[in-house]
């Protein structure tokens, strides 16, 4: 053997511990990471909602006046029946949320229809950490048992779903701690003896 062959010989070896090592070092690297494994989510049952409180007749329900009008899906300032409807919800606009063909429904991203009872499917597809809150009862009212059934409060029955920021209030003077309250004047002696000073 010529000293050409061993040296290509040993570069041979030593390419094939290196990627030996190599595969090995990738086998192994996601089991000795110290970062968390993707956990699969866990199967999430619909939320059992709370009656909503009674919606305002004269806009509910909206086929009443939207069934067989065609659609305008420009974006402009409400005016008419909706002039008292302020839009403040990002950069979003009424067929955002609301369906094309049958306003009394919403619409997923997907393109899912949903009911207006199950607003909250449509209000989490943008607000998830306020869902994952909502669900473990953190956010908004949830009745029911620690381990039993729960009963949800839908995001509509706080937030206006066309401003749903709630508006700033004005700050109350804080407490008086109880050691600030004092029952009576002080008294001087003299008061006591000869009247007001």
């Amino acid at each position: 053997m010529s000293i050409r062959g061993a040296t290509w010989l040993t570069s041979g070896v030593a390419l094939m511990l290196v990627s030996g090592l190599f595969m090995i070092r990738c086998e192994l690297g996601p089991k000795t990471s110290r970062a968390y494994d993707q956990r699969p989510q866990p199967f999430e049952p619909k939320p059992v909602l709370l009656p909503p409180p009674p919606t305002d007749s004269d806009y509910m329900p909206c086929n009443d006046c939207h069934d067989g009008e065609p659609t305008n899906q420009k974006v402009r300032l409400l005016e008419d029946e909706h002039e008292e409807t302020q839009l403040d919800h990002g950069f979003l606009w009424c067929m955002s949320c609301h369906d094309v063909d049958d306003r009394d429904r919403l619409h997923l991203v997907d393109g899912r229809r949903v009911d207006s009872s199950e607003s909250w499917e449509l209000c989490t597809q943008c607000h998830g950490a306020k869902r994952a809150d909502w669900r473990a009862g953190v956010h908004g009212k949830r009745t029911g048992n620690w381990r039993g059934p729960k009963e949800y409060l839908d995001c509509v029955t706080c937030h206006d779903p066309h401003a749903p920021r709630f508006k700033a209030l004005a700050p109350e003077p804080p407490p008086v701690r109880p050691d600030q309250i004092r029952v009576h004047r002080p008294i001087k002696l003299w008061q006591i003896f000869f009247g007001k000073d």
